[in-house]
């Protein structure tokens, strides 16, 4: 499910940087950033996607569903963007509200405590994620300790990301409509990925 996710929710920043990227050549105007954080997003959004790959490869069947979705969502998702920029971020938002409750689902299942039974019958449970160790290029991206950072440290640091992700794309939604520009000036001036000095206090 996770997996399926990130090669969605990958999509929508590189239309809207696309878009606004098109839309500042035929203006001849700066874009004030929008386009920097739009497809900082989607660099972001690729990278979950690269890490739940460590953990497991997708079969055909869903390589082949993700080709699919992808060109439906991805042609969709332009074609809002050309009509209302506003629906379209908006939109996002609630996608991304979608992967914050994916990740919390998937954090009490890491710190669901089998019994010794449970755990024989299947020693790859998710809750293993615990302990296990977090690939040292991820840890490093999300700011961790390589060499003690876990993927539950890691799944807090994306759960982080969806999060500023759900918030940014309200927010330039809202600044479509209620013209926030000074509070969108301040969102791109921040940076990614979102980094948790202390993993074990997340956002929940």
């Amino acid at each position: 499910r996770a997996i399926f996710l990130e090669t969605v929710a990958a999509v929508p920043g590189m239309v809207a940087g696309m878009s606004r990227h098109l839309g500042s050549l035929r203006r001849m105007k700066h874009d004030e950033g929008w386009i920097r954080k739009l497809l900082e997003e989607a660099e972001n959004e690729r990278m979950h996607l690269f890490f739940f790959l460590t953990a497991k490869q997708p079969s055909i069947p869903l390589r082949c569903m993700v080709a699919i979705a992808q060109a439906v969502f991805f042609a969709a998702n332009a074609f809002a963007y050309c009509i209302s920029p506003r629906f379209a971020h908006r939109f996002v938002g609630y996608l991304e509200e979608e992967a914050v409750h994916t990740y919390t689902l998937m954090l009490e299942d890491i710190d669901r405590v089998l019994d010794e039974a449970a755990a024989a019958k299947n020693p790859s449970h998710i809750s293993q994620w615990r302990s296990k160790p977090a690939p040292m290029d991820f840890a490093k991206y999300w700011g961790l300790e390589p060499g003690t950072a876990t993927y539950r440290d890691v799944i807090l640091c994306i759960r982080a990301d969806e999060l500023s992700h759900r918030e940014h794309n309200h927010l330039f939604a809202d600044a479509h409509s209620l013209g926030e520009q000074a509070r969108v000036k301040d969102v791109l001036k921040q940076a990614h990925p979102i980094q948790i000095l202390d993993p074990t206090k997340g956002s929940h």
